[in-house]
């Protein structure tokens, strides 16, 4: 019923007045969808952002798995430390 009624309010405006409310849709819908562009452009970038540290944790963890293995081994830890590029105290620390 809304939607008739709305049909109804444009088929009675005047030319000028059809004409400024089918160019104030057209900024609407233009608008809508530069937002929705920015929303999914921003997604995109957050998920890559969110990959890229998650890969970057996962290396670190795997530096200190292999620095604790060495450490176990009796490697000297600054050479566990050249290797791994772990410091020599977060190599004691493991």
């Amino acid at each position: 019923f809304r939607k008739l009624k709305s049909i109804v309010e444009v088929e009675r405006m005047t030319p000028d007045q059809r004409l400024e409310y089918e160019l104030s849709l057209s900024v609407e819908r233009d608008l809508s969808a530069a937002l929705d562009t920015s929303f999914e452009d921003g997604m995109e970038k957050g998920i890559e952002k969110g990959i890229e540290k998650g890969k970057a944790e996962g290396k670190i963890e795997e530096q200190r798995l292999i620095a604790a293995n060495f450490k176990k081994q009796g490697i000297n830890i600054e050479t566990i430390a050249q290797c791994t590029g772990l410091s020599v105290e977060e190599i004691n620390g493991l």
